[in-house]
């Protein structure tokens, strides 16, 4: 019993932190799932390139939209400090550096999603406002300054997770190599059509795309590690934050990829009342994320606590 309710410098034990995630993202989901339709209209908005007005425009209220971001924020601050919690402790047996690039990374993310969350309202504000100038002149929130913090994410986050594999016995069987290399290629195609397949016009470099593809690159790093953590350490109970580590990244994935195709397809569809609103239900693929990231780090924090754990795993 002392080994699932082992607590932490804060007082809190490893076996309440775990439920409190697991309740967080219970809650994430069904917000989510319940509260997601668009409600507040209908609004008439006339983007100057559209040929004519469009009407019956429904979004998302207010008051969801306030409420995704507070689950999102919770997730990112208690999983970035988990993290950094770990990176602070002398006895962390898995590499102190994983941990401080995932604490640095999830915390960057929060920053710049806040950023994105008040340009976000202001552009929201000014399309319904009207006298619109159209989607892409309205407020900046893409590119804008929260892509300075979000580009800081993938650089900390892909660092944290390549620390997590590098100088490990992985042991993989020739199989087992295969289906990495098999997972990297689909996460290329797939990263490569969202990014450019769905965008009509050409594929000019631009700095929004230049972004995009750095944002791929850096999700398919992720995607890659977290396959490998999840074949590595497929079994054995001292290894269970290792496949939290690689679902988080698996989660991220989607997360990032769902967002991308509903910003680069929004833009085409401005006029027909169908560009992006935040508040997508996948976007509980980002919470979800931060909640596995959250609870890798406190059962590592609990194994390594253990007086065993460095004669059993060294």
């Amino acid at each position: 019993m002392s080994r699932a309710k082992s607590p932490s410098p804060s007082g809190i034990s490893t076996q309440s932190i775990i439920w409190a995630a697991i309740g967080w993202a219970a809650l994430a989901l069904m917000f989510y799932l319940f509260f997601n339709v668009p409600t507040d209209g209908p609004h008439v908005i006339k983007p100057e390139e559209c040929a004519k007005p469009v009407k019956d425009l429904f979004v998302r209220p207010n008051w969801y939209r306030y409420g995704t971001y507070i689950f999102q924020t919770v997730a990112i601050a208690c999983s970035g400090l988990l993290c950094l919690r770990n990176w602070r402790s002398s006895k962390i047996i898995s590499g102190r550096n994983v941990w401080l690039g995932l604490g640095i990374g999830i915390l960057s993310w929060g920053i710049g999603n806040l950023i994105f969350g008040y340009l976000d309202f202001q552009y929201q504000s000014g399309l319904i406002a009207g006298g619109a100038k159209g989607a892409k002149d309205l407020v900046q929130t893409f590119p804008s300054i929260a892509d300075i913090f979000f580009t800081s994410t993938y650089v900390f986050l892909s660092w944290g997770m390549a620390m997590s594999v590098i100088g490990r016995r992985l042991n993989l069987y020739p199989k087992q190599w295969a289906i990495v290399g098999a997972v990297g290629f689909i996460g290329v195609v797939v990263a490569a059509y969202v990014t450019f397949g769905v965008i009509s016009g050409g594929v000019s470099l631009d700095t929004g795309k230049i972004l995009n593809i750095i944002y791929a690159l850096g999700d398919i790093w992720l995607l890659i590690v977290a396959t490998i953590l999840l074949l590595a350490f497929w079994g054995g109970k001292a290894a269970q934050s290792w496949r939290l580590l690689g679902s988080a990244g698996i989660a991220m994935f989607f997360g990032d990829l769902w967002f991308n195709y509903s910003i680069n397809t929004g833009i085409s569809k401005v006029c027909e009342g169908k560009q992006y609103q935040s508040g997508e239900p996948a976007e509980f693929f980002w919470i979800l994320a931060f909640i596995l990231w959250g609870m890798a780090a406190a059962l590592e924090f609990d194994l390594s606590s253990r007086p065993t754990t460095r004669s059993r795993r060294s």
